[in-house]
């Protein structure tokens, strides 16, 4: 038995019942068609043992409702003491990083301008000297304006600007490929969601174990998963929506029609 310290009452509560009609483990495990392990296992609150809180909670509230007790106070204790489990669905998302764009060289037009000062410049130069050098001027020949000192103000000189919008622009680099995203591994085996939109009793059996018979109420949701198969028994399958690993099945069959389904990594089937 667990440590005393440990225990929540679920167990002694659920022994103290049984015992008080006078039944043995066995004669309640074969009216629940459990197994008698199962039932030790929930009067020494080892929950561990049924692998999530969905099937101790199943078991446990089938217990009860046999032993003639309200499983609503039993549940409540257990969610608020012993539960951690969480039902959630994974995915897996790549992590697709931005290629950094390179840094480009100067535009084209800047270096185009450099070259039209300077032919400018010589230009200038040249029409001083009517094409000849200095030494070699006509004397009698105007004289052309002097070149500019370096004590005049650079402001003076006339330079023809060129317009930014004339000249080459510089062509884009081209985008690298985007990464291909990683394809999601496959689930191997039987993932099973259960969401009722009304009222339903249903019994499981994985993989050839029961693990549940109860009503569920309307709101609520269960998750299975099996190497080979799940059973469930729908009383009102026409309230219960099932989605097998990740494909939705939509309702189970008619209201009020009862109905057996085998799901297996295959697809489903009614037996």
């Amino acid at each position: 038995m667990p440590d005393q310290e440990a225990t929540t009452g679920i167990g002694a509560t659920l022994r103290d019942a049984r015992e008080a009609t006078g039944r043995s483990l066995e004669d309640v495990a074969l009216s629940l068609r459990a197994r008698v392990s199962q039932l030790e296992a929930l009067e020494d609150e080892s929950f561990d043992t049924f692998g999530g809180d969905v099937y101790a909670k199943g078991f446990l509230r089938s217990y009860a409702q046999e032993l003639g007790l309200d499983p609503t106070p039993l549940l409540d204790t257990f969610r608020r003491e012993v539960g951690h489990d969480s039902v959630h669905a994974a995915s897996l998302v790549g992590d697709v990083s931005t290629p950094k764009q390179r840094r480009g060289a100067p535009p084209a037009w800047i270096a185009w301008l450099l070259v039209i000062v300077v032919v400018l410049a010589g230009i200038a130069v040249l029409g001083s000297t009517d094409g000849r050098s200095p030494d070699q001027a006509s004397p009698d020949g105007p004289m052309g304006p002097p070149p500019p000192t370096a004590e005049e103000d650079p402001d003076d000189a006339e330079v023809d600007e060129v317009d930014p919008d004339d000249a080459e622009p510089e062509p884009e680099p081209e985008p690298e490929p985007e990464p291909e995203p990683e394809p999601e591994p496959e689930f191997e085996g039987v993932e099973l969601f259960l969401a009722f939109e009304s009222d339903s009793w249903v019994r499981v059996i994985v993989d050839d174990t029961p693990v549940l018979e109860q009503t569920i109420t309307a709101g609520e949701t269960l998750q299975f998963e099996a190497d080979r198969e799940v059973e469930v028994r729908f009383g009102n399958p026409g309230g219960v929506r099932a989605t097998l690993n990740g494909e939705d099945l939509g309702p189970q069959g008619s209201p009020g029609q009862p109905v057996t389904v085998r799901f297996t990594p295959d697809g489903a089937e009614t037996v």
